[in-house]
């Protein structure tokens, strides 16, 4: 009768484990979307250099003719951010007007992940699809597309 306890009870160590580190994980990854958010709107390049790969990441930029979308190029974020981080402070009306909301995450083998989030910055609202990859212990946007809404 012992050993089924036992084996009971280990498994549910197991489990609350793993969801313990999966919770750490999620948290990891919001946090790094956070900065992303914090950083593009208040023009804090410390910020943004905590979300982005800055060394290899890349953001698809589109190419479009007569309003239609051609394709995508590669921007280098490495060369994004000065320019985020530069531009025009918003001024505290503008940033009333924004907001974040993170639609989902999809975590896979703690190592990478996939998320999505909109991003409202004054009057215009931006859908970001991310990946990210957790590089050398930080999770770091290594990749981003998106549209405006």
């Amino acid at each position: 009768m012992i050993k089924p306890i036992l084996i009971y009870f280990l498994l549910i160590i197991s489990i609350s484990i793993q969801s313990q580190e999966k919770e750490h994980t999620l948290q990891a990854i919001q946090t790094t979307i956070q900065n992303y958010y914090d950083g593009y709107i208040e023009r804090d390049l410390n910020k943004l250099n905590k979300a982005f790969d800055t060394v290899n990441g890349t953001m698809k930029i589109p190419i479009s003719k007569e309003d239609q979308t051609m394709g995508y190029k590669n921007a280098f974020f490495k060369d994004l951010m000065p320019i985020w981080g530069n531009r025009e402070k918003l001024s505290k009306e503008t940033l009333e007007n924004c907001a974040l909301e993170i639609l989902n995450i999809d975590v896979v083998a703690t190592q990478i992940a996939s998320a999505k989030m909109r991003m409202k910055v004054d009057l215009v609202t931006y859908i970001d699809i991310l990946s990210l990859q957790k590089i050398n212990g930080f999770w770091k946007i290594t990749n981003k597309i998106y549209i405006v809404e």
